[in-house]
């Protein structure tokens, strides 16, 4: 069980470091799903900032994507919080290009000092896996956290 001061704590002082890989992949380990991320919207595409993939911890990028084509384009849309534990059971992703692919995620934005939308964080994986309220109020609390160090990073 996560608890939530305890990891808030922990980020604070990661991010103190200037290290948001290093957030990234403490943020993943709670969890089940096998990856996060930290992408920046420009304009119509994606572009990974941050990444952290357990089976495959080596992998630090991916490759720019359409947002269109991510679950982040819900976060976009609803400038909030998106998550569907399972995308096959999940009416409002039904028809979207991932929605059979990638079967949960969980997606904060992070809002620029003008509460723009610039990049969010998220979790996502391949089968249906739950992510608690407490991840979720974790992801939320560390985001503002996340934006302050995030809104530098050349990408």
């Amino acid at each position: 069980m996560v608890k939530l001061a305890d990891s808030l704590r922990e980020l604070k002082t990661i991010l103190g470091r200037q290290d948001v890989s290093a957030a990234v992949i403490f943020l993943n380990g709670p969890i089940q799903h096998r990856f996060t991320a930290l992408y920046r919207f420009d304009e119509e595409t994606l572009h990974n900032v941050c990444f952290f993939d357990r089976e495959n911890p080596t992998q630090e990028l991916t490759p720019d994507i359409p947002v269109m084509a991510s679950y982040c384009v819900f976060v976009r849309s609803s400038r909030g919080t998106f998550t569907t534990p399972d995308s096959l059971q999940d009416d409002r992703v039904r028809g979207h290009p991932k929605w059979q692919e990638v079967q949960s995620y969980c997606g904060v934005p992070l809002l620029d000092e003008d509460g723009k939308m610039f990049k969010t964080i998220c979790h996502f994986d391949f089968c249906p896996i739950p992510i608690s309220d407490t991840n979720v109020e974790l992801m939320e609390a560390v985001a503002p956290l996340i934006r302050k160090i995030a809104y530098r990073i050349p990408s």
